[in-house]
């Protein structure tokens, strides 16, 4: 299976890119990188830290997202195009982009050979710094040579074998012959750029298992991917081939110097994926009750972008994400903001315009989105449940806490909506905008809330921003933070998942800095644990 699957990832996805591998013979497919060998028995096994074998994910391949597209291309040819943002919209697994459900299908693929010959083509017209060629004319199959070995491995994040050098050098002569050098070396890293080897990650190991380490090569992508959406730099890879990245120590290294260098881009899309505040782009109200909200839009996105990234700079918590008493609003949006307080991002304009509707609140989406995303509590669909919605009647004579309060007069609704209206009502003080307000339909806001969850911060609250300093020192809630952050780092999640997700949250646990809720040693709590490094064969 391992030898069928690396095969597949040496050839083209499209049939004019000449493929010389055959699936199950080992002709570019055998598995590359260094030693590392069996890690331990099969299923009903432990590893060495006690984690059980049956918690380890599959071995297996992932596509880039699209963000981690536009990164690689740009640190692959340097060019300042981005063309995945023009691309199908990622597919998602709990709300994360980063997911093993990514496909390629034929929209798809017509766009990446779109973007793959955009970019080509810049090469071609700068080959003295991508294949430089002294004699393009009587050497030219020599420096295609050069070319090849270089941007090939670069591009496939691992060196070339044979089978794949001859297969491009194939596509070179195929696009040299009778035309120019430049020609040959256009159509190569076309192919490249639309090969199964640059578009996807492999997952696969070095052994036969039934338990198995990622390559040295495997384990720099994946690290440098999961904090960077980006390919590793040469760091990364020397520690990776002098075997710094199989320890647990030697992650944690590389992770937090990758953190201090690359930036938060990552950390940033992890944290708006979880609350779902990176919908706010797509988000619409109707002007004639919202005028101000397409002006600051772009404000509150600003908003939340700066305010992760600060926190992340500062070794911030998911206490102080929900708890902080301050923000980074421009003018604008501070205008809107006025004197209201605000505690944390769930009080932001983003997350409380992605939470409403387009003429007013949204009191159930806010409630369900708290206590699923930021509680983990089980709140099941109405559709699972084989209930039929009616939304509540318009009523200019109350307020809309008045209106939506009949679902927990329903019997059929109520066990489900005690517990969401508890969290939505706390908003109510803030518009379908997130303005703040006193009167609604020109009666008082009502926005005191009694949470009976079973939770550990169930209580009375006057508001929103009294709930969010309650959330913000749960231990649940700290708990369901790790939880997410498995989600959106494996890229799984689900029933089948949930053996590994329980084995990290148990590491995160033990590891009193990562439990305290810092967020950057959280994700470096996954770097570390086994379910990173290691992977079981069926």
């Amino acid at each position: 299976m391992v030898i069928t699957i690396r095969a597949a990832l040496s050839c083209s996805l499209l049939a004019f890119i000449c493929c010389a591998c055959e699936a199950g013979t080992g002709t570019g497919g055998a598995p590359r990188g260094g030693s590392g060998g069996s890690a331990g028995a099969g299923g009903g096994g432990t590893l060495p830290d006690g984690t059980p074998t049956e918690a380890l994910l599959p071995a297996r391949i992932r596509r880039l997202t699209n963000a981690e597209y536009d990164a690689s291309v740009r640190a692959l040819t340097a060019t300042a195009l981005t063309p995945a943002r023009t691309f199908a919209p990622d597919l998602r697994q709990d709300g994360y982009t980063l997911n093993e459900a990514q496909r390629v299908d034929p929209l798809l693929v017509k766009q990446l050979a779109s973007a793959a010959e955009a970019i080509a083509a810049e090469i071609k017209t700068n080959l003295g710094a991508h294949a430089p060629c002294a004699d393009a004319a009587g050497q030219g199959e020599t420096c295609a040579t050069t070319f090849i070995q270089s941007f090939g491995a670069r591009g496939y994040r691992r060196p070339l074998d044979q089978a794949e050098s001859d297969a491009l050098l194939t596509v070179y002569r195929t696009a040299a012959e009778g035309a120019a050098y430049a020609d040959g070396i256009e159509l190569v890293a076309s192919a490249v750029l639309q090969s199964a080897g640059f578009l996807y990650l492999t997952e696969l190991g070095d052994g036969a298992g039934p338990v198995v380490t990622l390559t040295p090569h495997e384990l720099a992508s994946s690290l440098s991917y999961l904090l960077t959406e980006a390919p590793p730099d040469d760091a990364l890879v020397e520690a990776a081939l002098a075997g710094t990245l199989s320890t647990p120590e030697g992650r944690a290294e590389q992770a937090r110097r990758l953190l201090d260098t690359a930036g938060s881009e990552r950390g940033v899309r992890v944290l708006r994926e979880w609350l779902g505040v990176d919908r706010l782009e797509l988000t619409a109200k109707d002007s004639n009750v919202y005028p101000e909200f397409e002006a600051v839009k772009a404000s509150m996105l600003a908003e939340t972008d700066a305010f992760i990234e600060a926190l992340l700079g500062s070794a911030g918590t998911v206490g102080q994400l929900l708890s902080a008493d301050s923000t980074v609003a421009d003018a604008p949006l501070a205008a809107m903001y006025g004197t209201s307080t605000r505690h944390g991002v769930l009080n932001q304009g983003a997350f409380l315009s992605v939470f409403a509707h387009a003429t007013e609140t949204g009191p159930v989406l806010r409630g369900v989105t708290v206590a699923r995303r930021v509680a983990c509590l089980i709140i099941p669909s109405p559709t699972e449940l084989d209930i039929d919605v009616v939304p509540p009647v318009p009523d200019p004579s109350k307020t809309t806490r008045e209106r939506f309060a009949v679902h927990s007069t329903d019997p059929v609704c109520a066990g489900c909506h005690s517990t969401i209206d508890a969290f939505g009502f706390a908003f109510e003080h803030f518009d379908g905008m997130g303005k703040y307000r006193e009167m609604d339909n020109g009666q008082n806001v009502n926005s005191a809330v009694t949470l009976a969850a079973g939770t550990d911060f169930d209580g009375d609250y006057a508001d929103s921003n009294a709930l969010a300093l309650a959330l913000a020192e749960s231990a649940s809630v700290r708990s369901c933070f790790a939880r997410h952050v498995f989600r959106a780092s494996a890229g799984t999640s689900g029933a089948l998942a949930q053996a590994s997700e329980d084995a990290f949250v148990a590491a995160w646990q033990a590891d009193p800095t990562a439990a305290s809720g810092n967020i950057s040693e959280t994700l470096i709590a996954y770097a570390k644990s086994p379910l990173f490094a290691q992977r079981r064969l069926p």
